[in-house]
């Protein structure tokens, strides 16, 4: 060890100086080969950040002016492409916001908008399956009676036709049953007493 600072001691103190800056400026540099190059990577970095800063402030500027990004203020304008139950969306988003409390959304309107579309899309694809409809629709007894009143009250609305009964093939003769019937039983004898 002794030799190795002897032999360092020995060179110029110029020498000596001029090794131990190009050393220090080299670490400072890092990859780049000299001052010279550092200087053109950073002039192409700040020219490329200079071209990205202007692209995202025209996107920024261009989503602005789109309407997609702004946030309706009021259900109406939420509601200005629907052309059917508009009244009926009203009433929902109105109850969807009051019940989650979401006044203090600056978007409550769409938000709501939106889980009343879903919940009326899974409804709709409820009803369209099978096996929702047999397990919670016709084993309710209450949906059945409500289906089977509504179903006799369009009945006992419909008017009936005049009874065609024929004693020869020459004459026809009408005659009109003024009754019309209230359970599914009572069809059943009017029909027995039009075929007798």
């Amino acid at each position: 060890m002794e030799e190795k600072i002897i032999e360092q001691s020995n060179l110029e103190p110029e020498q000596s100086l001029k090794e131990g800056s190009t050393t220090q400026e080299d670490s400072m540099l890092g990859k780049f080969k000299d001052a010279k190059t550092l200087l053109e990577a950073y002039n192409s970095l700040q020219a490329e950040f200079t071209r990205k800063s202007q692209k995202l402030a025209e996107f920024q500027k261009e989503n602005e002016k789109n309407a997609i990004f702004q946030q309706p203020k009021d259900i109406d304008e939420i509601l200005k492409d629907e052309t059917t139950d508009k009244e009926k969306y009203k009433k929902e988003i109105t109850e969807i916001v009051s019940k989650l409390q979401f006044d203090n959304l600056p978007n409550k309107y769409q938000v709501a908008f939106n889980i009343a579309k879903a919940i009326e899309q899974k409804v709709a694809e409820n009803l369209n399956n099978s096996q929702f409809v047999d397990a919670y629709l016709k084993s309710n007894t209450g949906v059945k009676n409500d289906i089977i009143t509504e179903y006799l009250s369009t009945l006992n609305n419909i008017s009936l036709a005049p009874t065609v009964v024929a004693e020869n093939p020459s004459t026809i003769h009408f005659s009109n049953l003024n009754s019309n019937p209230k359970t599914l039983k009572e069809a059943g004898e009017i029909f027995s007493k039009m075929l007798k």
